[in-house]
């Protein structure tokens, strides 16, 4: 008898499973804002390429942009993170935003994420060739042994997070404001023969508008694995930030707001694309 009733109940998993899986390639895509589809179109003309010797062809951008924000306090609006690296450490990240109102430019805020230095090229005639990276890792004080299973590792990495703290002086009049930290790491990676077991970045933001990225990355070592940070900025604001209280990291204003394009944190403005004649 329990023969025969193992066929229906093992049909029935496989009919259930099926009916789900059709639903989801069914379902249809959420439609794209046309300020998402002006930044995604946009996005898909930058190229980057690494200044190593011996690295030959380009460093592909993520399809997706990491973060969609917003900023009302600051008047900026249609706000995007994007990143290049498809494989291991991301070595650049871009944050993309405009003012609010008709015709205003793209602000891009670039980054380096890696001691790998590049070279990236724009639509609009720009680029930017870091001559340093400001990328450093530091051991994290106090840290337990790294977590054998991927979804371990994710608990360890935003337990370490909620240790960080920050906040910058900004407009106006040099005023201070508290960062918060996104819960959710904007994207995770690894590199198995750099021996990078597991790693994530986070965002300290102003509201969600991102202000400062933590690298927090798991390293295999002869004896025990080890977890690792990194603070860069991705903001023009000085920026103070702390770990279990103390300060482990500043950065001071960028000089001119914007940077040079040699810098590892550079800002620069461009127009949009005008719109084709009809």
């Amino acid at each position: 008898m329990s023969c025969c009733l193992r066929i229906p109940v093992a049909l029935a998993v496989m009919l259930s499973l099926t009916i789900v899986v059709r639903s989801e390639e069914a379902a249809p895509k959420k439609e794209e804002s046309p300020a998402l589809k002006d930044a995604r179109e946009h996005m898909s003309e930058f190229k980057v390429i690494s200044s190593a010797k011996g690295r030959e062809g380009p460093i592909e951008m993520l399809p997706n942009p990491l973060l969609l924000y917003g900023d009302a306090a600051r008047n900026n609006e249609a706000g995007t993170l994007w990143a290049w690296g498809k494989s291991g450490r991301p070595v650049a990240f871009l944050e993309l935003y405009r003012n609010v109102g008709d015709g205003q430019p793209w602000a891009h805020a670039l980054t380096l994420t890696s001691p790998e230095l590049i070279q990236l090229d724009t639509p609009t005639g720009h680029r930017w060739t870091p001559k340093k990276s400001h990328f450093v890792l530091q051991d994290v004080p106090d840290s337990r042994d790294v977590g054998g299973q991927p979804a371990m590792r994710l608990r360890q990495m935003k337990e370490i997070s909620r240790r960080f703290e920050a906040h910058e002086f900004w407009d106006p009049n040099n005023s201070r404001f508290e960062l918060r930290l996104l819960v959710q790491p904007v994207l995770r990676y690894q590199d198995e023969p750099a021996k990078l077991i597991d790693a994530a970045v986070f965002v300290l933001a102003h509201g969600t508008n991102p202000k400062v990225l933590v690298q927090i990355e798991a390293h295999a070592a002869e004896k025990s694995s080890r977890w690792k940070y990194s603070l860069v900025r991705l903001g023009s604001a000085e920026f103070h930030v702390l770990l279990d209280g103390k300060e482990v990291w500043t950065d001071p204003r960028t000089p001119g707001i914007v940077g040079q394009t040699i810098d590892p944190y550079w800002l620069f403005l461009a127009a949009p694309t005008p719109a084709a004649s009809p």
